[in-house]
């Protein structure tokens, strides 16, 4: 087969959007607004068989489920810890750092909420 005819392509991390560092197992967001308290939740898709990840953002912790203060780091990015995840889903097979894809899916004055592609 002749390749000569294609572009390879190389893909850079972007580091002003959302991604992942595959080493600490953590999320960097510089798209996810700032609120006090963070849930990981998911939801199950019953046209794909599988689940759907979402991050809460909230300015009051829930009652009825586990919440976590949430984190910036020294530059100011939402940082979030995805171990709980991470053998469930593709991230386990990630061999370098890469993007991902975030997406406000609901807005309220008290929270957001952010479907995320893993």
């Amino acid at each position: 087969m002749n390749l000569n005819n294609y572009d390879g392509i190389t893909e850079k991390l972007d580091k002003t959007k959302t991604w992942v560092d595959i080493r600490k197992k953590l999320l960097l967001s510089r798209e996810i607004k700032y609120r006090p308290y963070t849930c990981l939740l998911k939801r199950y898709n019953i046209k794909t068989n599988t689940y759907s990840y979402f991050i809460a953002v909230l300015d009051n912790p829930p009652e009825d489920r586990t919440s976590k203060r949430t984190i910036l780091d020294d530059y100011g990015r939402f940082k979030l810890s995805l171990s709980d995840i991470w053998k469930k889903t593709y991230l386990n097979e990630l061999k370098s750092n890469c993007n991902i894809m975030c997406e406000l899916v609901e807005s309220d004055e008290d929270g957001d909420v952010y479907s995320i592609d893993v």
